[in-house]
Formats: C-alpha cells, structure tokens, sequence
C-alpha cells in the first residue's frame, strides 16, 4: 500500500512495520550446560497487565467479573430512602403501649340552673343614672401623679442648677464681703477710722492731648480731702480707692493724679488733698456720687519685716469692706 493510497488508515500502522516485537526464542530443554546459549534460571511469570485507566468523561466499560466500582473519598454511602409517596409522620394516637383505664369517681354534680331573666315591673320612683364619680377618680390620680412628677422634676433641676451656683456664690462672698455703706450728706464731712474726709465733685474741660473728647462724654475733676483727727490717723497714711457711680450702680474709675501728702507723719487736723479726674456719660455726668474706700489697715509705723503679716484686728476691718458714699 503506497503512501498515497486514499483508503489507507492514518491512525492504523503500515504493513511494513510489525505489530509486536520479535520474542526472544528460548533454549531448548535438552541443551546442556556451558553450550550454545548461557545457561538461565527459570523465569518469573509476568503479572497481568492493568486494563487501561478511562480517560477523563469517559465512563469505564462494565465487565461481568469486575468489582464494584469505589466509592469517591470523602463520601459515604447513604442508605435507601423513601421518595415516593413521602413518609407519614405517626399520629399522637396511635401508641405502641396500652393506656391504663381511670376508675370512675362517681357521677358528675349537677349544674345549678342559671336565674331566670327579672320581670320588667313597673317602679313608681324612676332609679337615677349611677353618677360618673368613679369614672372620673382615676383621671385625677393620674394628673395629679403628672403633677407631682413635673414638680419633683422641676425641684430636682432646681437644686442641680442651684447648688453649684451657690457654691460659687458663698467662695466668692468669702473673698468679696459685701460693702458697708456710710452715707456722706451733700456737701459735709464726716471722721471714720481717726481720719476726717471731704469731696468735691464738679465738671472739668478734657486735658490737653487727651484722646477722650467725644461730645458724648464729659470729664469730671475729684478733689478728696484727708485731715487726721487724732495721733493714731497720723499714722493711716494709705491711699483709697476711688470710684463714681450712678443710681443703676453703673461704674467708672478715678484716677488719682496728683496730692500733696508728706512721706512721713502726717500732722493732725491739718488738710491734705488728693486731684483725681473721671470720664463719665454726660447724661449721667450731674449725678454720679463718689464711692470712698480708706485704707485702715496700713500703719507708717509698721516695721518693713512686719508688712506682710496679717493680724486678727486687719482681718476683721478688711471683712467689713467699708464704703463712704458723697451724695450730690
């Protein structure tokens, strides 16, 4: 069959080429040892071939003699169950063990009849409507247990906000005490403390240069007078502090500008002046009054190891935080 030939078999070998190599022919049996072809042991029998494994999607061909084919690792064989028609479930009634039987406690009592329905009959004295009191008594225990809630609601918020603020309030009044007032009448003098004082208020024209000279506001020339009434105010030589205010307690400060006190001792009844200036609203400026508060703790005696310490008598004057008022 030549190379060309259209009814060959492509896939078949050609005729030329043997289908199975030649077999080695065997010693013959009677030959002795050391002659011709060396001498061999016997041969092992071959082991069957293993059929080929399928390849993969192809189904292995079923043999009468075969095993059963394994089944896949990982899974196990399940038992044969019913599909068709599906399993009934057993019935609650149907009990494999006899119920024993309940004796009989006697025959049941018999019910009591219901009344028969009251006669409609006639009464002469129409019964009145039963009144709603008892209607109307569980909507007034529940408002008034509203009202007692929103009141302890309010009391408990109360005392939340205002405990603190009073708090504040006593450690501010503890460092701050409140003033004690000593009203002046207009135009007199009066002695606290062994010092005599004295104030003048009266409106002034601005300083030269100054940068407050806006119509809006009117300057306010001060001058406080300061007498020793005894020797002990001799010695009180501290400097007050001086403000103006208006009938709504509005504030402004006084600057102290210039005086006249000796360094030393003072001398007793004689006037020593102090020039302060203010810078008020004119709408206030006629009625503003000055608020004095003297130094009566300081001493010109005191030793200057001595200045800072602080005695029980300086501590009950600066507790009473004294205020002198001029009125105008």
């Amino acid at each position: 069959m030549s190379t060309n030939d259209p009814d060959r078999d492509w896939f078949a070998p050609p005729p030329s080429q043997p289908t199975q190599p030649p077999q080695p022919t065997p010693p013959p049996q009677g030959a002795p040892s050391g002659q011709g072809t060396p001498s061999q042991g016997p041969q092992r029998p071959q082991p069957p071939l293993a059929p080929a494994r399928p390849r993969r999607g192809q189904r292995q061909p079923f043999s009468p003699g075969a095993p059963p084919p394994r089944p896949r690792r990982g899974t196990a064989p399940f038992p044969d169950q019913q599909v068709w028609p599906p399993p009934q479930s057993r019935s609650v009634s149907t009990a494999t063990q006899p119920i024993p039987a309940i004796p009989s406690a006697g025959p049941l009592p018999p019910s009591t009849p219901p009344p028969p329905p009251a006669e409609d009959v006639p009464s002469a004295v129409p019964t009145p409507p039963p009144a709603p009191a008892a209607a109307a008594v569980r909507p007034r225990r529940r408002r008034g247990r509203t009202l007692l809630l929103g009141v302890g609601a309010v009391v408990v918020f109360t005392l939340g906000m205002g405990l603190p603020t009073a708090d504040r309030y006593l450690f501010y009044k503890s460092g701050q005490p409140s003033e004690t007032v000593h009203v002046v009448p207009v135009g007199q003098q009066v002695t606290y403390e062994h010092v005599t004082w004295l104030a003048v208020i009266k409106p002034t024209p601005p300083p030269a240069g100054t940068t407050h000279t806006t119509p809006d506001k009117q300057w306010l020339q001060i001058t406080v007078t300061r007498k020793a009434a005894d020797e002990t105010g001799t010695l009180l030589t501290g400097r007050p502090e001086l403000t103006v205010r208006d009938k709504s307690q509005r504030t402004w400060q006084v600057e102290i500008v210039e005086d006249n006190l000796p360094t030393d001792k003072h001398e007793v009844h004689r006037a020593y002046d102090y020039s302060a200036l203010a810078v008020v609203p004119k709408a206030v400026a006629g009625e503003v009054e000055l608020h004095l508060e003297p130094n009566i703790t300081y001493r010109s005696d005191t030793p200057t190891e001595k200045l800072l310490q602080v005695t029980p008598e300086d501590e009950e004057k600066a507790a009473r935080n004294d205020v002198l008022i001029f009125r105008r």
